[in-house]
């Protein structure tokens, strides 16, 4: 039985200086529950010969306090200018780190306090409200530039700066937090016809999967998944009023997806897996 109490106020405001101007700056905080694969203490694995996740039952929740300030500006009808910046500080965030046995493995575990912080950019334009031969045609991208660290348990730190391991380090990236995220994406709406077609193109920054660790004098460099891109493509027709008929097809490009052993103190990375996740296609048919 897991029983705790959090308060969660939040506080926000919105500005307008100008019509086509909003300023937005907002104060929250918030929780992050550990899953239930997190807290099952079982070894686990996704498929044959893939990572060993191990649970942790003696899981916290963690508290997060959420900053935000964001500026808005829509100089005309069919265009959108965004810039935000964000700060999470967190208490107790769940982190992955790496042990060894017979095996290595994974395993979850509280972390003391960590941070996140970035800025976040966005634009979006109607094409056709710049040239009447491209109605029907919208343009979006964003970025977002990300920094995070967490501040190593006293135990974990103090084993790392023992004589048989020397690889001493106090903090290290937050998990799942990439260094940068891009996104492209082109619509297209035929309004006489009901059919709307999009692609997406998405970039992930290098991301950490699972901290570095030690266990019986052996050090593990952290595990970190390599940058990459993704495209996918959708198009939907409607029909007899009520109906839509959607096609998918997702990670078009099927890049290969590389893990890689990194650390200062190994040098270069090493190669840990590679894979590639294949095509997805789908088809749907959905009542409005």
């Amino acid at each position: 039985d897991r029983r705790q109490r959090a308060m969660m106020p939040s506080i926000g405001c919105v500005v307008t200086p100008i019509e086509a101007l909003k300023l937005r700056a907002s104060y929250s905080r918030t929780i992050a529950r550990p899953t239930f694969r997190e807290l099952t203490p079982i070894m686990q694995q996704e498929y044959l010969g893939g990572d060993v996740f191990v649970g942790n039952p003696d899981l916290n929740i963690s508290r997060l306090k959420n900053y935000d300030l964001r500026a808005d500006f829509t100089p005309r009808p069919g265009s959108f200018f965004s810039t935000s910046f964000f700060k999470k500080r967190v208490e107790d965030p769940i982190e992955y780190t790496q042990r060894v046995a017979d095996f290595t493995y994974t395993t979850p575990i509280n972390y003391p306090k960590g941070w996140l912080k970035g800025w976040e950019f966005e634009v979006r334009q109607d094409l056709g409200q710049l040239w009447d031969a491209l109605h029907g045609l919208s343009f979006g991208a964003n970025a977002t530039l990300i920094r995070s660290e967490v501040n190593l348990p006293e135990d974990e730190a103090e084993d790392f700066e023992a004589p048989n391991i020397m690889a001493p380090m106090r903090t290290r990236d937050m998990m799942n937090a990439p260094s940068h995220l891009y996104n492209l994406n082109l619509t297209y709406d035929i309004d006489q016809t009901g059919t709307q077609m999009a692609i997406f193109y998405t970039v992930r920054g290098d991301t950490l999967i699972a901290g570095a660790g030690q266990s019986s004098g052996h050090f593990v460099p952290s595990v970190y998944e390599r940058e990459r891109g993704s495209l996918n493509f959708s198009v939907s027709q409607k029909f007899l009023k009520y109906f839509t008929a959607k096609f998918q097809a997702k990670n078009l490009t099927n890049p290969k997806i590389e893990t890689v052993y990194r650390s200062k103190y190994i040098g270069e990375d090493i190669v840990r897996t590679g894979r590639r996740d294949g095509i997805d296609y789908s088809i749907g048919l959905y009542m409005e």
